[in-house]
């Protein structure tokens, strides 16, 4: 490719740079994960290939226990699509089942940032598309990410929720009629993208709403004929048993219910006031949801959506917060000093590995006590500043928000 302005040697030169350090990144946490012999490492996947195998032996899908020497209890706590979806990997061994789910995971993470690039507009130079523009910000973006404590979670535990994000990222870009149904299709993997569906109607996104409820039922409907007896076991019993899933009050849940839980003096209902605060972040999110969508980027408005799920469910995980990742550097990518400044804060706080550990009640002090915290308020930043901050000089391109 002949240099130009735009392509010019330099800007090659950065781009390879910035992705020998990113693929660098890349082997150094593959590698470490691979020569730790530490239990529990891609313990969820454990999870998923432990309870499908049950199922597919005609057992109860929701009656496996994941053996671990210090968590006891755990099991499949997702619908019963989540585990048509996961069948694949019950087949295969465990070693190759590893490999190809942790491969999966930095392909899909380097598509999603492809994607904000794109969104942006950072990647388009003189009105046309730049690769070795679009390959930098791609490669530079991703090293902070692969080093925040929400990816290294997800990667580390095996997690789906940055599958699930993915869908619900990349909705935006199927034909009209489709839209939609990529996120209809991760609610049944994981229910918290049934936030879309208020956001679709607030926007008179008539189409999109019917096509994600659609898909919902239709993939919900499909597992109840594959797996009748998991299906009514989850809908009508699991579903309600939080306690499932893990302590509210854990200091690894960075939710609001979570933060309320462990602030609240004793006798104050924190479920209450939860639903009030929930109730008062969800509108705010909404607003700002269909703003964006008004002034032309349905990516910043999927942003504030997805914000809000790691908000409003009643137990965020740290991999939960990647919808907030994801969103920093859609702020980096915006540019401007506030948008910079905020990209640089969440950062900050997502770099921040004590603040997301597990302590016991009573044993945080007050600064680490603040950075226990950081996360869960983190949302009501982005939420409050708002996914477009005085209007980005960045253009968004037409043809990618179409």
């Amino acid at each position: 490719m002949r240099a130009t302005t735009a392509n010019g040697p330099r800007v090659w030169i950065l781009a390879a740079g910035l992705t020998a350090v990113a693929v660098a990144v890349g082997f150094m946490l593959v590698f470490t994960l691979a020569s730790n012999s530490t239990a529990g490492l891609l313990g969820d996947l454990d999870i998923y290939r432990g309870a499908v195998s049950t199922a597919l032996a005609g057992q109860d899908l929701y009656s496996y226990t994941y053996l671990h020497p210090t968590v006891h209890g755990l099991g499949f706590t997702y619908p019963p699509f989540a585990a048509l979806v996961l069948v694949p990997f019950a087949l295969l061994a465990s070693a190759p089942a590893k490999v190809i789910w942790t491969a999966l995971t930095f392909v899909v993470t380097l598509g999603g940032l492809s994607l904000l690039v794109r969104s942006s507009g950072r990647g388009v130079v003189a009105g046309a598309a730049s690769r070795p523009h679009q390959a930098a910000w791609v490669a530079g973006l991703s090293i902070p990410v692969m080093l925040s404590y929400p990816f290294l979670h997800n990667l580390v535990v095996g997690q789906v929720s940055l599958f699930v994000i993915a869908l619900a990222l990349f909705d935006h870009l199927l034909p009209r009629r489709w839209q939609g149904s990529l996120v209809g299709i991760a609610a049944a993997i994981k229910l918290t993208p049934l936030v879309f569906v208020p956001y679709y109607l607030v926007t008179r996104q008539w189409r999109q709403a019917a096509t994600c409820v659609g898909t919902f039922v239709a993939a919900t409907a499909i597992a109840w004929l594959v797996l009748p007896a998991a299906s009514l076991s989850y809908w009508t019993d699991k579903l309600w048993q939080t306690g499932r899933v893990g302590r509210t009050d854990s200091t690894v849940n960075k939710s609001l219910l979570g933060l309320l839980a462990r602030q609240l003096p004793d006798g104050v209902p924190a479920t209450l006031v939860w639903l009030v605060v929930a109730a008062a972040v969800g509108l705010l999110a909404y607003w700002q949801a269909a703003r964006h969508l008004r002034d032309g980027s349905p990516m910043a408005a999927a942003l504030a959506v997805g914000a809000l799920s790691v908000a409003v469910s009643p137990i965020s995980w740290p991999h939960h917060q990647l919808w907030l990742v994801f969103a920093a550097c859609w702020y980096v990518l915006l540019g401007g000093r506030t948008a910079t400044a905020v990209g640089a804060v969440l950062f900050v706080i997502f770099l921040g590995y004590p603040w997301f550990d597990d302590y016991p009640a009573g044993t945080v002090g007050t600064l680490l006590g603040i950075g226990v915290e950081l996360p869960a308020l983190a949302v009501l930043l982005v939420l409050g500043v708002g996914l477009l901050p005085g209007r980005s000089r960045v253009p968004v391109p037409a043809a990618v928000n179409g």
